[in-house]
């Protein structure tokens, strides 16, 4: 039993996926007639949402909250976590759209990345 305790383990910590964790079960000898319930978590919640605005003024913006606050604070708001006076000229509507599309795909790296007239430089991304 010890082991199928440390293989459900690894799953719960992201270590092996499900399919694995199913192997694993057969290989030391799980019963067939023994349902276990694996429930799979993404590390992705837990990554880093990182946003860097460089305005020509001077003004500088590096704020990072975890993907998951991000998600939650996306439905509950609407709105990006950043002060909209470095944005002015910008499309929020539609760089929202776009966050929250990659945000739910799990995209990581960069995928805003602008520089607008003004000299204003937006970049948004999660850590891989």
């Amino acid at each position: 039993m010890d082991e199928k305790l440390r293989i459900l383990k690894m799953v719960e910590e992201g270590t092996i996926t499900a399919d694995e964790a199913a192997e694993l079960m057969k290989a030391v000898g799980a019963d067939d007639q023994q349902e276990i319930a694996v429930t799979m978590h993404s590390n992705y919640d837990k990554k880093m949402f990182r946003i860097i605005v460089d305005s020509e003024k001077g003004d500088k913006v590096n704020i990072q909250f975890p993907v998951g606050a991000v998600k939650k604070i996306l439905k509950a708001t609407g709105k990006l976590p950043i002060p909209d006076k470095n944005l002015e000229g910008m499309d929020l509507s539609a760089m929202i759209d776009a966050v929250c599309e990659c945000l739910d795909d799990e995209v990581e790296g960069d995928f805003v990345n602008v520089t607008a007239a003004d000299g204003t430089i937006v970049r948004i991304y999660v850590d891989k």
